[in-house]
């Protein structure tokens, strides 16, 4: 199975507001672009923090998922702070150089950037560039 360790560049999207229906089907960026440092244990835990600015943290944890078949190894987690909490689900690209993770981001409670509960967009996670 595949490890999420270190820190990685975070970057996620959602549907962009708009009175006209294709203007309401553009994504726009959700969030700032964040920095994500965690580790994974042997067990397959993950823990870590999410940081989109000095003063927006989320606290990240929840588990490494095993591919089976044609489904890549995943990550199953949740980002909670400042009382906002999220759900994020991805799958490692494969092939891809360093761990590429993309996947779907859903709003639980109390969005930080105001989108209503059930708000999903997509994300992805990629190697930080120092």
């Amino acid at each position: 199975m595949l490890s999420l360790n270190g820190k990685c560049s975070y970057e996620s999207y959602c549907p962009k507001a708009g009175t006209d229906e294709l203007l309401s089907q553009i994504a726009a960026p959700w969030a700032p672009k964040g920095s994500l440092q965690v580790t994974t244990d042997a067990s397959g835990k993950v823990t870590g923090t999410l940081k989109f600015a000095p003063r927006v943290e989320l606290s990240v944890t929840g588990c490494m998922t095993n591919g089976g078949g044609k489904t890549p190894d995943g990550i199953d987690l949740t980002g909670e702070g400042m009382s906002a909490v999220y759900r994020i689900r991805g799958y490692f690209v494969a092939g891809a150089v360093g761990p590429i993770v993309v996947g779907t981001v859903v709003s639980v409670m109390n969005d930080l950037a105001k989108q209503p509960i059930g708000t999903s967009g997509p994300f992805v996670l990629f190697p930080a560039v120092e």
